[in-house]
Order: structure tokens, then C-alpha cells, then sequence
């Protein structure tokens, strides 16, 4: 189904550790988890803003008999490119996300939708992840079905960090974030041979 297909991608992108990840552990372990939580749905909002400018903006393009096996071997190899990028293990330090003079759940709410929104990596993802997803679903319901999906995995997993953000000081250990990372990325190699073998029988 796409909807599920979409959720394990959303699920699967938990190696891609980015400025986000911290304001929104930073916003818990110093406010609290409401203040994490307020974050975590401003990456969301912020999700499905890029998402809708990425489909409605490059939708019309992506169906073009010239354009889909681009899209096909491309967003194999964006997926290939994050496994094997997760395999190798998360950088020991993090980057530094801009600061917001922002007070409050508000705040916190703004700071997760812009550091999540500026950041131009997300687009490429979200471009990505569209182009190859139309070549599988079609530009219908089932894309949508699929976009959906992967928001809500996403956001599964940025409330799952909010709410367990205690706990995750353990998995923040380099040791343990790698073998992590690694179970992830060996996820989207995966996804990425997946949808390779669908461009070579033709499917996609």
C-alpha cells in the first residue's frame, strides 16, 4: 500500500540527522516535553508546506516520458547516497542550528518550522523522494497516499524523540547512534534497490 510503503520511508529517514534534531532535544531537555513537542509540529508544518510546494511546483514535469527514468535512477541514488552515507556513522558533532529570539511554545513552534524549512537539503529530499514516488503511484491519490505517509512517519519519529528525549541521551553515544544509523541505512539501500529493479522491469 502507499500509505505504508510512505510511513517506512518517513521512518527510514531517522539518518538524516540534521540541525532540527537538536533544537528539538535541546527545547525538551531544558523547557520540557511540551516545548519538544511544539517544535516537532513545527518541522511538520514545515514538512508539509515544502512538500506542497514540491509537487504542485515541479508535478506537471515529473510525468514526461523523458523525465521518468531520470527520476527513477535518481531517487535510487538519493536513497542509495543516504544508506551507504549511514552506514559510515553520524558526525560526533553536531551542527549549531540558527538562534530565534523567541519565548514559549510559540517560539519553540517557529523555531522547529523555519531551521527545518531554510534548510535547502529538505527540498532536495522532499524532490527527490516526489520524483521517484510519481514514477511508481502516478501523480493520484496514491501519491498523495504516499506523501502522507512519509509525513507521518517523520513525525512519528520527531514526537518519539520529544517524548523519550531522556532516554535518547544514551542513544546519543557515538557506539550505539552509529548501530542506529547503520539498521537505518541498510533500510533505504534497500528502498533504493527497490525501486532500481522497478526501473529495470519497467514498472516504475
Amino acid at each position: 500500500m502507499p500509505f505504508l510503503e510512505g510511513y517506512a520511508t518517513g521512518l527510514a529517514l531517522i539518518v538524516l540527522i540534521g540541525p532540527v534534531l537538536f533544537v528539538l532535544l535541546q527545547a525538551t531537555w531544558s523547557r520540557g516535553r511540551a516545548h519538544g513537542l511544539a517544535v516537532a509540529f513545527g518541522i511538520f508544518v514545515s514538512d508539509i508546506l515544502a512538500v506542497l510546494l514540491c509537487a504542485y511546483g515541479a508535478g506537471p514535469h515529473l510525468d514526461s516520458p523523458a523525465v521518468r527514468p531520470w527520476l527513477v535512477w535518481g531517487g535510487a541514488a538519493l536513497l542509495l547516497g543516504f544508506g551507504l552515507g549511514a552506514l559510515k556513522g553520524p558526525a560526533l558533532a553536531p551542527p549549531r542550528p540558527p538562534r530565534l529570539e523567541l519565548a514559549g511554545l510559540a517560539g519553540d513552534f517557529a523555531r522547529g518550522f523555519f531551521v527545518n524549512f531554510v534548510n535547502p537539503f529538505v527540498f532536495m529530499v522532499w524532490l527527490g523522494l516526489i520524483g521517484a514516488a510519481t514514477q511508481r503511484h502516478g501523480f493520484d491519490r496514491d501519491l498523495a497516499a504516499y506523501l502522507a505517509g512519509c509525513l507521518l512517519g517523520i513525525l512519528t519519529l520527531d514526537v518519539a524523540k520529544a517524548l523519550l528525549a531522556e532516554r535518547l541521551k544514551v542513544l546519543l553515544r557515538p557506539l550505539v547512534l552509529r548501530r542506529v544509523m547503520q539498521v537505518a541505512g541498510v533500510a533505504l539501500i534497500a528502498f533504493a534497490l527497490r525501486l532500481a529493479w522497478l526501473g529495470v522491469a519497467g514498472r516504475a
